[in-house]
């Protein structure tokens, strides 16, 4: 199951996913049109060809794996846009946000050689995924949704739909951790502004 249609059919859905997102918009009416032509726009957008290749592969250039823990929220996020639904809760958002900006400050750091510590190398043994497995345990022990989503790199990383065999790409990547490093700051910065 790793072949390479797999890991390129994989690899399309965040940044499709995200167009979409892009296109709906905040608008709460959404029409049937708006959302099929918002879905199709976005696939055949990513389609267009720019010196040679599809803007599907020049985004698939900047980042070749795409976590699954970002797909997995991108696709909550597309569903509670497409149903007017909640599926998410604020406090499911909050754990999502922290764990990416906690993982990225892990990580990336480190692994830039800011100290003698390479993380990076631990997503090649089998502590990395325990460790995920045990945060998601205690997520939807205590009820938050966002154990659900954790689940999913431990079964893509399972099922090879990833070019990259290190459970780090599965589990975070520099979008997921810049996106959710931005917000935890504008969180912090909101809640600086409060008080007195």
């Amino acid at each position: 199951m790793n072949s390479p249609l797999i890991h390129s059919l994989y690899a399309a859905l965040t940044p499709w996913m995200a167009l979409a997102l892009l296109f709906l918009g905040r608008n709460p009416f959404l029409s049937r049109y708006r959302i099929i032509g918002s879905l199709l726009l976005a696939f055949f957008l990513l389609r267009i060809p720019v010196e040679g290749w599809s803007l599907f592969a020049w985004c698939r250039a900047f980042e070749i794996n795409d976590s699954f823990t970002l797909t997995g929220l991108l696709g909550i996020a597309l569903c509670q846009r497409l149903s007017g639904r909640r599926i998410f809760r604020p406090q499911d958002w909050d754990a999502a946000w922290i764990f990416g900006a906690v993982t990225a400050l892990i990580l990336y750091p480190m692994g830039l050689g800011l100290t003698s510590i390479d993380p990076y190398t631990w997503g090649w043994e089998r502590i990395l995924p325990i460790a995920t497995a045990a945060v998601a345990s205690i997520l939807l022990l205590t009820g938050n949704r966002f154990g659900i989503v954790l689940l999913l790199p431990l079964v893509g990383f399972l099922l090879h739909l990833q070019e990259s065999s290190n459970f780090w790409d599965a589990l975070v990547d520099p979008f997921y951790g810049a996106v959710s490093l931005i917000v935890i700051g504008w969180f912090l910065l909101a809640r600086f502004r409060i008080r007195p």
